[in-house]
């Protein structure tokens, strides 16, 4: 005959293992958010150190530049990411079930 089997209050919980936590960085939508707001304040910065140059401002046209050369850059970088969301997007939806 089959002996029957002991409890198992002896086995303690398996190591490394934990519970899931909640996450405490920001999410996918919080990060998109985040660098839209940047590429945002980017150009306000550049909008309104333009309309100091051309008020005769204190600020320098090097100054106008380097704002007006990082909105650009940051609205390209934004397009780009949004292209290849949108390629990523099509693949998915190509893709046989």
């Amino acid at each position: 005959m089959v002996a029957p089997i002991s409890g198992t209050s002896g086995i303690s919980g398996i190591g490394g293992v934990s519970t899931p936590r909640t996450p405490t960085e920001p999410g996918f939508a919080e990060k998109i958010g985040g660098a839209l707001e940047s590429v945002s304040e980017a150009e306000r910065q550049a909008d309104a150190l333009a309309q100091d140059v051309a008020a005769g401002g204190d600020t320098s046209v090097h100054e106008l530049m380097v704002a007006t050369t990082k909105a650009t850059l940051s609205v390209e970088l934004l397009v780009e990411l949004r292209n290849k969301a949108i390629e990523a997007y099509q693949e998915v939806m190509r893709m046989q079930v």
